[in-house]
């Protein structure tokens, strides 16, 4: 018969996400995992078929808008975060992210503990570690941002004003980067990329969730976390 197992280890609630915050979090997860699935078939077409006759298959261009709408959500989900991580009173956090030599030798200290278990100090909102791979996965996607819209408007009649706009914002990067092909590149490649920081992070707070029970993962749904009573 199974039995139950309960931590010695006396614990407190503490209220560490509001539900602004929550929100942010999950419409950020849901449009990247759209973008993720709908990118990977953009760059690889021949995974998904179409039924039926040709005039009445538009797989690519349904794929493509479900792929426009989910980066437009992204794209507000992060102009929010960015006003409330530098503006708000109860969400301004950013310098938590910046690698400075403190935040830096923090994050070490929480690196360690992954491999000798012995537990890190209390971070109401995020430690240091997860404060430095949240900043790498923000450059990341405001770099898919840019290459995205400059790959999105060569499609676009080029005297709409939509066009202009996106063209006035983003031609930089084909200049930077050396071609529309290497935009190309560099967008598919930083795709990877974002998978590889999206498992890290989802198997960290697992981790964190299994070995510490601190909750975790259970405050992006409910907003709260355990702290350690001593």
């Amino acid at each position: 018969m199974a039995q139950i197992h309960i931590s010695p280890q006396k614990k407190a609630l503490v209220y560490t996400r509001n539900f602004t915050n929550r929100l942010i979090h999950w419409t950020t997860f849901f449009s990247v995992i759209t973008l993720l699935i709908t990118g990977y078939y953009i760059g690889e077409p021949t995974a998904v078929y179409g039924q039926g006759e040709a005039y009445n298959t538009f797989v690519m261009a349904d794929i493509r808008y479900y792929h426009f709408i989910a980066a437009m959500v992204l794209d507000v989900s992060l102009m929010v975060w960015f006003y409330l991580a530098f503006f708000s009173m109860s969400h301004r956090y950013w310098r938590q992210m910046l690698p400075t030599p403190k935040n830096i030798k923090e994050a070490m200290e929480v690196k360690k503990s992954y491999f000798t278990f012995k537990k890190p100090k209390f971070y109401s909102h995020f430690d240091p570690f997860d404060g430095l791979l949240f900043l790498a996965l923000i450059l990341f996607m405001v770099m898919q941002m840019v290459t995205g819209f400059q790959l999105y408007v060569e499609g676009l009649p080029q005297n709409y004003w939509w066009a202009q706009i996106i063209h006035l914002a983003t031609d930089w990067v084909e200049w930077v980067f050396g071609s529309h092909q290497n935009v190309r590149l560099v967008h598919h490649l930083m795709e990877w990329i974002m998978v590889s920081g999206i498992i890290v992070h989802i198997y960290l707070q697992v981790t964190k969730t299994i070995i510490w029970q601190d909750g975790h993962i259970g405050q992006m749904v409910g907003g709260y976390k355990y702290k350690d009573i001593k």
